[in-house]
């Protein structure tokens, strides 16, 4: 229960995130900062507090989780577009952004939607990545990921990077 109240809150997380300050956004230019990780996210969960001896009631607390740095994250991008060069380019501007990279490679079948798969304990660093990254992907669990990855980006054609 605990880990799906941490789902929930960590998903409503990016998504305000996402759609923050969306009005304010400047046009794009020649040359794209970094984006911004952070180190910690909000995570809501429950506890009992007994009121009196025959009756409790459930009470929100806030625990935060602290987010592993990118040079601490294995990525490996899939090129599931079929475009040469693609994963190639997005694990070089991830490098770039410190994360540490796996040799990107092709997926098949091709996929309309990108995908951010994570390995277990990964989930916020996924979500992190997917809100700065890939706002496009649809991010979900895999517990059957290469040993050397800690999270597999499957870029489709709703990619726009």
């Amino acid at each position: 229960m605990v880990g799906g109240i941490i789902v929930v809150a960590i998903v409503v997380y990016g998504l305000l995130w996402f759609f923050a300050g969306r009005d304010n956004v400047p046009p794009p230019t020649s040359q794209a900062a970094p984006p911004t990780v952070s180190t910690t996210a909000a995570v809501t969960t429950t506890r009992p507090i007994v009121i009196n001896s025959t009756s409790t009631t459930e009470a929100p607390t806030t625990t935060l989780v602290a987010l592993r740095a990118p040079e601490e994250v294995r990525v490996l991008v899939l090129n599931a577009v079929g475009v040469a060069g693609l994963a190639a380019e997005v694990t070089e501007d991830l490098q770039g952004f410190g994360y540490q990279v796996l040799t990107p490679s092709n997926y098949q079948p091709a996929l309309e939607q990108s995908r951010v798969w994570y390995g277990p304990a990964f989930e916020a660093e996924a979500y992190e990545l997917a809100g700065v990254a890939f706002p496009d992907a649809l991010v979900e669990l895999n517990n059957e990921l290469t040993p050397d990855a800690d999270i597999v980006v499957i870029l489709g054609a709703s990619f726009e990077g």
